[in-house]
This record gives structure tokens, C-alpha cells and sequence, in this order.
């Protein structure tokens, strides 16, 4: 065969690799295999393999390519990805696939025998001068709630809260500031909170007459069920997301004219990594880790409608159509609700939520019964562990055993470990206390207790580190205590219960006090779930510590810390060398052209090639999330007029026109998570990690996930947490438990801050942008 006759078979397998013939144009190319001396015929048949999903013979073949030839940055390029999705077993789904079925989706929820312990009713024997500071509480709560909602009223309309186009919250003294806050939740409360289900309906289509089972009052159910007595299924796995903006602009934007810009172009151009990774500076990686950690709790679409794509055309410049050789980005659709015949008028598009609503730890435990037995021990309540302290693995897909597994990586690995050994540690705890306890009731006032450790960690730690600013820490203080414990009582001193509960949730706090659902059902929304969109926060690798040789750094890319990838990464280093690692490592910043490349190139099971920031864009639309200038008029901000209101930099506004340049109206066609992150420095609250677009959000759903949670609120007592479980959770920090499981960290830099968000500095004292907290009025 001459050159010309290879040539022409070379060219036929580009054809066919773009035609998504892979296997024909792998037997095409292995019969002139060993007649090409240049390796082009190894790095066709190793990109044919890797668009199969093959990923072992696509590695070998370009390991044979760059053998004969390394002078192609792509084959060496493509090699790596190979490798490491190889190593992490990606092709594997994890978990397996189960689509949603109207039949369970509405079954009424079902709890096994002897699920949950059953209890008396009677409440604890208590002196009478408690219940005398219980009544103080209430009265106090009146006059303070009534005085507050006077004042943040008055405030509000006298002084509102916009300056031109940005709020002017954060302008005023702290006083002011907090009352301002307090004016645009309320006014939140008031006017965004919108059902996906028909009034008169109860969530889930669930009927009227069903009463609750023994045990639901006391402790929580595996599937979020029961919470509310009357409304069994609100907030359970299996039901819609809700909205925070009314029907009327919830339309999805799948048409060919409604793709405007592709996202692909929008991912290329906006979010592509120009200049290395721009980091911030005063967040470590635990932060990163930390919020998917939560969001795995909250917010699940479930698998994709795998087969059935949305096909996103290529630019022949782009790298996926003249180095991978595809015509279109194909991305799969979110898998649609099943249960839209069960409406009486069907409602806008609706989307299931896989996992629980409520803030319960589900990550951990799951969102269903037989995951919850699976990962249960039997044995004085606890969960299961291996004898060397690390989650059993899947013996498929050689991931770690947990409640949700999803989008699998070590940082998730590190912080599932870590709380299952706090469950274990709450429950010897409890055993202690009470060793009448059997393994059941053990395991389920631990699960109380361990839920709300991270409830608080989020409210009192995660959020006022990513957003340092002192009115805003107080803010959430105040959320969790209470604005009259934060002023009396400091540091370890505080309680969430005090003896006189103040019946407030401004100065005596959301838990512990009255439930409040704003006259909604609970529910999370689409729109938080697009806020949360914040990969920007991924480095591109993992610098692995060692904390007897801090200055070493070893360089793992984080694709090789994926799936079946984190296991051996943990066996090869160890938990504590990595939370060192993850404690001393800067997260990306949350602004345009800082998305994490590998990201851009990810492979997940029957997509070898995906761009998550392309995908991320695609949601929004997909889902009904209103664009950018929408959703701030519906959030009760004020649109912006040009691009040049969203920033100062003469580059990213040139980027932003150019993109958007051909859409009919362009600002309007603004996609919410590019304008989020082209919210300048000086367009942003001081010491803000993002946005207030985002802000709006956050104000809202801080409050609520608490507020409408009875084990947050009415059933935050001894009787149900225990005197015990109570003062656990007031004890608990991020860095108490770190120190509790991994008391060699006490060596490290851990050992100087406050908040283990913060870099783990020697003295934080002396680096004020790593550590401003410590530095705010």
C-alpha cells in the first residue's frame, strides 16, 4: 500500500469518526496499522477507542503514537485523558442507572417495620421556673419579632436598598446594613416563593387521609418523608423542584432560536482559562469540596435521558471538530418529570429532585431505605466502615460506599469519611449516655445530630468565609443564635437553646425557634440550583502535602481523583496528608475565564467528551431559569443597561459584545451564570466571593432551609436531640472535627486559625487578605 492509498484510508476514518462510526473506522485503520510509520494511524484508532468509551485501548494506542512520533501536543494530550479515565473507571456509571417512575414518584411513602424507634409522647418532667422562661421567651419573641418587623418595614420603604443599579445594603453602618437585609428576605419571602404543584394539591399528589406511622414525630425518615405531619411528602426525595419566579417566565429555550449564543461558544470564549488559574485568596479547597459536599444534600436531577441529546453545533475551530473530529457537542437532556399527567393543568416544565429537600444529611445516609440499611453497620448505631477507617468500595466501580455518589471525586471522599466517623462518634457518645439504647435509636438521634453539625459548619462557618464581610457574618450568626447570644455570649460560651429561648428569629434565632413556611410548601428551587453552578472553584490539580514534608508538593491532576481515582489516592496518601493538602490549596475565583479545563474535556458513561461550562449554561435554558436581566427584575434587583454596568474591563466587555453580538436583543439574552461571574470587584459587596445577583438566592434560602424544617426549629429540644446532642452540636466547628478524627493535624497550621475555611496559615494575623474576618469591625 502506497502513501497515498494510507492517506486515503486515514481520511475515510475521519469520515466515518465524524459520521460516529467508530468501530468501522477501527477496523479500517488496525489493517494499516503496521505500515504507517508516523503514528497518525495509532492516534485515529486511539481516538476512535476513546469516542467508544474505551479508554484502556485508547490509551495504548497513543502511547504507541507518541512513540513514533511525539511531536502532536494533542495525542499527548489525549494520552493523559485516556489515562486518567482509565485509572478512574469513568465509563462506569456510578451509581447505576435508575430512571424515575410516575408509580413510585407518587406511591404514598412507605416505611419499613421497625424503621424507626417509636418513643412516648409525654414531654420531659421539667421545674416550674422553666416553664416560666419559656413563657419570658415568647412574650420577648412578640415584642421583639413585632419591633424588628416595624423597623425593617419603615427602613425598607423609606431608605430602600438599591443605589442606581446595585443594592446599598453594605454602604451603610452595621446597624442599618442588618435591617436592610432583613427588609429585601422579607420582601423575598413575600413575593418568590412559587409552588410547581396546583393549590389545593399536596406535594407528591399525595391523599388527604393518610396518617402519619409510629416514630415519624421524633426522628427523621430515610426519604424526607413525614416531615410535615399534614403534607407528607413535601421536601421528600421524588418531588418537584419549586420556583422563585412566577410561571409566566418559566419557558424553556431549546429552540434552534432560543440557543442564541450556542453554549459551546459562550464556554470557549467566557469561561476558557486564558492566563492560568486565577485563585482566592482567602478560601482554601476544603471550601471548594465543602459546597458540593452540601449540594449532594440538597439537590439532585437524577440521571440524564441518556440517547436523547441536544445537539450543539462546532465552530471548525474549535478544537473538538479539528482535534476529536466531531461535527456537534452532543449533551444529553435532563431526565422530565413523569408525574406531569397527574396535573390537572399541566404547569410549566417541572424537574424531580432524586435526593431530599431538607438539610438532613442525605449524602450521607441516602435518600431511600435500602441505601440507608446498606450503609448502616447493625452495631451500636453506627455506619460502616473498613477496619482501616476508610468507606467500603463498590465492588463494580471501585468507588467508596455512601449516600450519593454522583460526580465522584476525593474531595467528596475526604468529607463523606469524615462525617460518617462524626456519626460514629456522636453515637459512642449517646451509648455512653444512655446504654439502654439499642442500635436503631442510637443510629437515628445520631443522624439528628450529625445533620445539624453540618447545618451549622455551612451557616456559621462555610458561608461567612466565602462572603467576609462583617455585616454579613453577623447575619448568619444571628441566623443560627440569635443576634442577643451573639451579643452576650461569645465563642464556646454560646448556646442555640438558652435557658430563655427569646421567641424571635432575628434575636433568638431560627433553630430552636417557631417553624415558618412563608405559606409555601418546602421545596428547593430550580433557580437555587443554578446559583449553585460554582466549578470555578476547581483548581485544574491537586497539590498533595505531606505534613512532615510541607514544602514537597506533588502535582495530581484532579481527572486522576475521580471515581475509582480518589480510593487509590487516599491507600497511596492518607486522609490527613490530604486534608493538609486541601487546607493549604487556593480555590479558583468565581469570575469569567477561570473554569476548570478538564472540565471542558470531561468523560462521563456514554459521553466520552463533555463540556461541563457549556452544559452548565444549557441548564439554565433548558430548565426554565429566567436569563440575567430577568431574574434580577424578578429577584427585585434593577437590570442593567449595558455590559459596561456589569464591569470596568475593557477586555471582558469586548468578549461579552462579541459573544452575545448576534442574539436579537443581547443584554437581554445574557446567560444568569456569565453575568453572575462578570460582576466586577467594585460591583460586589467588600469581601464577597460572588455576586449579590447570586446574593439574592442565598438571602432567601439561608433562612429558609432552616425556618421550614421542624427538627430545625419546633423539634430542636432536648427531647429529641438529647441535653447531649444538643451540646455536641453547640461544641461543633469544622476544625473540632477535623481535630477530633485526625488529631495529627494538630501539628499543622490547622492548629493557628479560626475558621478551617481560611488557608491554613502559621499566623494568620499577618496576612489580612487570607484571613479578613479576623480583621473586620
Amino acid at each position: 500500500m502506497n502513501a497515498d492509498e494510507l492517506s486515503d484510508v486515514k481520511q475515510q476514518a475521519v469520515e466515518l469518526i465524524l459520521e460516529r462510526q467508530f468501530d468501522e473506522a477501527i477496523t479500517n485503520l488496525q489493517a494499516i496499522g503496521q505500515l504507517d510509520g508516523t503514528g497518525e494511524t495509532e492516534a485515529l484508532l486511539g481516538l476512535a477507542h476513546f469516542h467508544s468509551s474505551r479508554y484502556t485501548e485508547s490509551r495504548e494506542q497513543y502511547e504507541e503514537a507518541t512513540r513514533k512520533s511525539s511531536a502532536s501536543r494533542s495525542w499527548i494530550r489525549m494520552r493523559e485523558l485516556a489515562r486518567s479515565n482509565e485509572e478512574a473507571r469513568v465509563a462506569e456509571p456510578v451509581p447505576p442507572v435508575a430512571p424515575f417512575k410516575a408509580e413510585v414518584l407518587t406511591a404514598p411513602p412507605s416505611i419499613p417495620n421497625d424503621a424507626l424507634p417509636v418513643l412516648s409522647t409525654a414531654p420531659l418532667a421539667r421545674p416550674w421556673w422553666q416553664g416560666l422562661f419559656v413563657r419570658i421567651g415568647q412574650l420577648l419573641g412578640v415584642f421583639f419579632s413585632l419591633t424588628v418587623a416595624f423597623a425593617s418595614t419603615v427602613w425598607g420603604k423609606v431608605a430602600g436598598y438599591r443605589r442606581g443599579i446595585w443594592t446599598n445594603w453594605y454602604r451603610r453602618p452595621s446597624i442599618l446594613a442588618l435591617l436592610t437585609l432583613m427588609h429585601m428576605r422579607d420582601r423575598l419571602n413575600r413575593r418568590n416563593l412559587y409552588s410547581t404543584y396546583r393549590r389545593g394539591e399536596l406535594v407528591g399528589f399525595q391523599q388527604r387521609d393518610l396518617r402519619p406511622p409510629p416514630g415519624v414525630e421524633q426522628f427523621r425518615t430515610a426519604d424526607g418523608s413525614w416531615n410535615n405531619l399534614q403534607n407528607p411528602k413535601e421536601g421528600a426525595a421524588g418531588t418537584r423542584f419549586s420556583r422563585n419566579v412566577p410561571s409566566a417566565t418559566v419557558q424553556t429555550e431549546l429552540e434552534k432560536d432560543r440557543l442564541c449564543p450556542c453554549p459551546r461558544k459562550v464556554s470557549r470564549v467566557l469561561l476558557t482559562r486564558e492566563n492560568g488559574l486565577q485563585t482566592v485568596p482567602f478560601l482554601n479547597l476544603l471550601a471548594a469540596a465543602w459546597i458540593q459536599f452540601q449540594n449532594h444534600d440538597w439537590i439532585g436531577h437524577g440521571d440524564n435521558s441518556v440517547g436523547d441529546n441536544i445537539d450543539l453545533p462546532l465552530e471548525q475551530d474549535d478544537p473538538e471538530y479539528a482535534d476529536r473530529h466531531q461535527r456537534e457537542l452532543r449533551v444529553p437532556r435532563s431526565q422530565p418529570d413523569p408525574t406531569r399527567d397527574h396535573d390537572r393543568a399541566p404547569m410549566p416544565v417541572t424537574f424531580i429532585n432524586e435526593v431530599t429537600h431538607w438539610w438532613d444529611g442525605s449524602q450521607i445516609y441516602g435518600s431511600d431505605w435500602k441505601t440507608q440499611d446498606r450503609l448502616r453497620s447493625g452495631q451500636h448505631g453506627k455506619l460502616r466502615l473498613q477496619a482501616n477507617g476508610m468507606l467500603p468500595l463498590d465492588d463494580v466501580a471501585g468507588v467508596e460506599l455512601s449516600g450519593y455518589v454522583r460526580n465522584w471525586w476525593v474531595g467528596l471522599s475526604i468529607l463523606h469519611t469524615l462525617f460518617v466517623k462524626e456519626h460514629n462518634a456522636i453515637c459512642d457518645q449517646l451509648r455512653t449516655a444512655y446504654p439502654k439504647w439499642d442500635d436503631n435509636r442510637l443510629f437515628n438521634v445520631a443522624r439528628l445530630i450529625n445533620a445539624a453539625v453540618m447545618a451549622k459548619i455551612h451557616t456559621v462557618e462555610w458561608t461567612p468565609a466565602i462572603l467576609p464581610n462583617h455585616v454579613l457574618d453577623r447575619a448568619m450568626h444571628g441566623n443560627w443564635y440569635g443576634l442577643l447570644t451573639n451579643l452576650f455570649r461569645k465563642g464556646k460560651h454560646r448556646r442555640t437553646v438558652s435557658e430563655i429561648n427569646v421567641n424571635s428569629p432575628e434575636f433568638g434565632g431560627v433553630v430552636g425557634n417557631a417553624i415558618n413556611k412563608h405559606g409555601h410548601a418546602y421545596a428547593l428551587t430550580e433557580e437555587f440550583v443554578e446559583v449553585y453552578r460554582l466549578h470555578s472553584l476547581l483548581p485544574e490539580v491537586l497539590e498533595v502535602r505531606r505534613i512532615q514534608e510541607p514544602d514537597s508538593i506533588e502535582r495530581v491532576p484532579i481527572p486522576r481523583t475521580r471515581q475509582a481515582g480518589s480510593a487509590k489516592l487516599i491507600a497511596r496518601t492518607g486522609l490527613p496528608d490530604l486534608l493538609f493538602s486541601f487546607g493549604s490549596q487556593n480555590p479558583g475565583a468565581l469570575v469569567l475565564n477561570n473554569y476548570p479545563g478538564f472540565l471542558q474535556e470531561l468523560s462521563v458513561p456514554g459521553y466520552p467528551v463533555l463540556d461541563l461550562g457549556a452544559v452548565d449554561v444549557l441548564r439554565a435554558r433548558e430548565r426554565g431559569v429566567p436569563r440575567y436581566n430577568e431574574f434580577r427584575r424578578e429577584m427585585g434587583l434593577t437590570p442593567i443597561r449595558s455590559f459596561r454596568d456589569l464591569t470596568d474591563d475593557e477586555s471582558t466587555i469586548a468578549k461579552l459584545e462579541s459573544v452575545y453580538q448576534d442574539c436579537p436583543e443581547p443584554i437581554e439574552y445574557l446567560d444568569l451564570m456569565i453575568g453572575t461571574l462578570a460582576e466586577g470587584a467594585n460591583r460586589r459587596p467588600p469581601g464577597f466571593g460572588f455576586g449579590e445577583t447570586m446574593f439574592q438566592i442565598f438571602i432567601l434560602n439561608a433562612t429558609r432551609r432552616l425556618q421550614a424544617d421542624r427538627f430545625y426549629t419546633t423539634h430542636y429540644n432536648e427531647e429529641v436531640y438529647t441535653y447531649e446532642g444538643l451540646a455536641w452540636i453547640d461544641q461543633a466547628t469544622l476544625k473540632s472535627v477535623l481535630l477530633r478524627h485526625y488529631p495529627s493535624l494538630a501539628t499543622t497550621p490547622l492548629a493557628e486559625v479560626e475558621n478551617a475555611f481560611e488557608p491554613w496559615d502559621r499566623d494568620p494575623d499577618a496576612c489580612p487578605d487570607r484571613h479578613p474576618l479576623r480583621h473586620v469591625g
